[in-house]
């Protein structure tokens, strides 16, 4: 008796998996949504929208990008966390959502349950710039202006919360130094006051800064990624240059409903690393100095999971507030 007990539970659970493998290869019957927490013209919305293009040609049915800004993006991933496991509502999203998850004390959501990750698209490091009037050609001699300075040095971020301050916050931090912030609304504002030399230092896209360093008004010290970037390749990185375990990105990532089946979350992966290989969708995913990812959800979901470990880390120990 238990033995077939065993056997039609046995039974139960590969005609369980057979139907959510049938319901991944029917998918999608319908256009689907994709949320974007963020408004129009940004760096998430241009991705969103190349991938919508290649997609939904692929599909037979239309990728919808719909902007659901506010509240620190957490409207938008709300949205998708408590919408209908089906994969007809996902979400790309950037690193807000691992540093929101410990930045504000009561969410509607569990971003590391209600929340499935699907495939990082791609990754952009930062740079770590300072005008070309800063003494100061390397990180060492940084830190050694830092240190001896009478007056704290400054640097500047796209607000409180945001990737670049808390980028920071984690370099003050790993190194002992003290720096005054200054948030702008985006670090793009910030670039004047930093060329001016009002402003000491900021961490930046590649895009935002090489411009200026081209022209001589600004000087990159590092780049925030494990390995050098290709185009910046006589650059350091902050652990080469005595930072250590200072590997911060910003990443994009589509996520689906906490209980979205598995061989469906894997078909969109699928999916989405072969859109990436289309040179039109590419270029614009490299144009913000980024690199093509199309991670597993495994490898997405254990990059979600380390970034909230280690953001809600750096906001507790530096006293980080929304309300600042």
């Amino acid at each position: 008796m238990k033995k077939t007990r065993f056997l039609c539970s046995v039974a139960l659970l590969a005609l369980g998996c057979l139907a959510f493998q049938c319901a991944a290869q029917s998918w999608p019957a319908k256009p689907v949504r994709l949320v974007v927490p963020f408004g129009t013209g940004g760096g998430v919305d241009l991705v969103s929208r190349a991938l919508s293009r290649r997609l939904g040609d692929g599909w037979g049915h239309a990728l919808v990008v719909e902007n659901r800004p506010g509240a620190a993006a957490t409207i938008g991933a709300n949205l998708v966390a408590t919408a209908a496991p089906d994969g007809y509502t996902l979400l790309l999203t950037n690193n807000a959502l691992a540093i929101s998850a410990g930045l504000y004390p009561s969410l509607p959501y569990n971003a590391a349950t209600d929340l499935k990750p699907i495939s990082t698209v791609i990754s952009t490091p930062f740079v770590f710039t300072v005008p070309a009037s800063l003494p100061a050609s390397s990180i060492a001699e940084f830190l050694g202006l830092a240190r001896s300075s009478s007056v704290p040095l400054t640097y500047s971020s796209s607000g409180i919360g945001s990737g670049p301050h808390l980028a920071m916050v984690l370099f003050t931090q790993s190194t002992g130094i003290s720096l005054n912030h200054i948030p702008f609304k985006s670090v793009g504002l910030s670039i004047p006051d930093l060329i001016a030399g009002r402003i000491d230092a900021v961490l930046t896209t590649p895009l935002a800064a090489m411009p200026h360093v081209r022209s001589g008004k600004l000087r990159v010290l590092g780049v925030s990624s494990a390995a050098r970037v290709p185009e910046l390749a006589g650059i350091p990185t902050l652990i080469e240059a005595g930072i250590p375990a200072f590997d911060v990105e910003t990443w994009y990532m589509v996520l689906g409903p906490g209980k979205l089946p598995a061989a469906l979350a894997q078909k969109i992966q699928q999916d989405i690393a072969e859109a990436l290989k289309d040179p039109a969708v590419a270029r614009v995913m490299e144009g913000d100095g980024a690199t093509l990812v199309g991670s597993t959800p495994a490898q997405a979901a254990e990059l979600l999971s380390r970034d909230i470990a280690r953001w809600s880390k750096v906001i507790r120990e530096a006293g980080v507030k929304p309300s600042e």
